[in-house]
């Protein structure tokens, strides 16, 4: 933070949504703010005060460009995307976060979502969707190709937004460590109405036919992270060493899950008699030998080459063998498999994220999809 006198503008208030905002000119960048208020003559009294202490007291460093905005944010151990931050690293190079504004930034969505590869990557993605779809319904329909465009349209949108959402994360940071003060954060200019999220996911009984087309060394790992939601990633990490020497419970330390904290899984219930969806995992580890502790608890060679050849023997996905492209059915959709699996059996919610390894309430029930069988399982027990 410096101390200086600037060029300040007589500014203006403007409402967006249910509040106003104060849009402010100092040394000739504009600058925007948010009140948190829609009374406007409450928003025009910030609006002043902001005015007066721009000219006479502290303002944030404008010395500071994207390049410091972003290292400090990775050095405060974030991990980001690669394909994410070149992007930005393209588009922001060298730039001052003083005039990092919305205009800036839907300056960056209309070439990020211009760009020649992006273009590319769009019909390929869209000639994907429409032979995946006629797959799906054993027709060519009329609305295929025009839900086909929607989905890739809004996944495009949706990247952007994502890319939006790491340049706010780098803002916050640097408000939160007192680089800059949170009201110096510009807003984000995400695009509402996408809606590209997956929806995928496999019932249960449906489990033994992919089981089936699989290899049998695989069936553990592919039954475990059905059951819990865990990352294909994390389960396959876990170890020898993590399971207790009575199967009774594995210890999976938080550096292999999302939310980063620790987990006791238990295998059994409370009088020590294996739990209904692990009877599969705790047979497997009572017939296979502990060998050594840093060994993987499961075995996962070629496991996605083999999951994209079972999916399409089944239907469950489409995989091209000439340019080895895949589409359908995801390991990771069996996440939304298990928190369908675990809200329908009542698990309590908390419970239910501590297994599956969500963060945020928000995020569970995103993948908590029902569907109208569920609901009307809920409401005729409810009569």
């Amino acid at each position: 933070m410096v101390q200086q006198q600037h060029e300040i503008s007589e500014g203006f208030i403007r409402r967006v949504g249910r509040n106003y905002f104060m849009i402010l000119t100092i040394d000739g960048q504009k600058q925007q703010r948010k009140t948190g208020t829609n009374d406007p003559m409450a928003a025009d009294e910030q609006l002043q005060e902001w005015k007066a202490q721009a000219k006479m007291g502290f303002t944030q460093d404008t010395r500071l460009r994207y390049e410091d905005m972003r290292d400090h944010y990775l050095a405060s151990g974030k991990a980001v995307p690669v394909a994410i931050l070149r992007d930005l690293d393209m588009f922001f190079k060298s730039i001052r976060i003083a005039v990092i504004d919305v205009d800036k930034m839907n300056e960056f969505r209309a070439w990020r979502e211009a760009k020649e590869e992006e273009i590319e990557r769009k019909d390929e993605t869209l000639l994907k969707e429409i032979a995946w779809r006629v797959k799906k319904e054993g027709k060519v329909t009329p609305k295929i190709e025009a839900e086909s465009k929607q989905w890739v349209e809004n996944g495009v949108k949706a990247t952007t937004n994502k890319r939006l959402c790491i340049l706010r994360a780098m803002f916050n940071r640097l408000a939160k460590d007192g680089k800059i003060r949170k009201s110096d954060v510009p807003s984000i200019p995400m695009r509402a109405g996408v809606d590209n999220k997956r929806r995928g996911f496999l019932e249960r009984e449906d489990l033994p036919k992919l089981l089936a087309k699989l290899p049998r060394m695989l069936h553990p790992l592919v039954t475990f992270i059905y059951e819990t939601g865990m990352r294909s990633g994390a389960a396959a990490a876990i170890t020898w060493g993590m399971v207790d020497k009575k199967l009774s419970e594995i210890h999976i330390p938080g550096n292999l899950l999302k939310n980063e904290e620790d987990l006791v899984l238990p295998l059994v219930d409370k009088t020590g008699k294996t739990l209904p969806c692990f009877q599969g995992t705790v047979a497997y580890l009572k017939r296979v030998a502990r060998e050594d502790d840093h060994e993987p608890l499961f075995e996962s060679t070629n496991f996605r080459a083999e999951w994209r050849e079972a999916c399409d023997a089944l239907g469950y996905g489409l995989f091209d063998r000439k340019t080895r492209t895949y589409r359908g059915l995801k390991p990771h959709d069996f996440r939304r498999s298990a928190c369908r699996n675990m809200v329908k059996a009542r698990i309590p919610q908390v419970v239910a994220m501590a297994v599956s390894g969500h963060k945020t309430d928000s995020i569970f029930k995103r993948y908590a999809i029902m569907d109208k069988s569920s609901m009307q399982d809920a409401l005729s027990g409810a009569a």
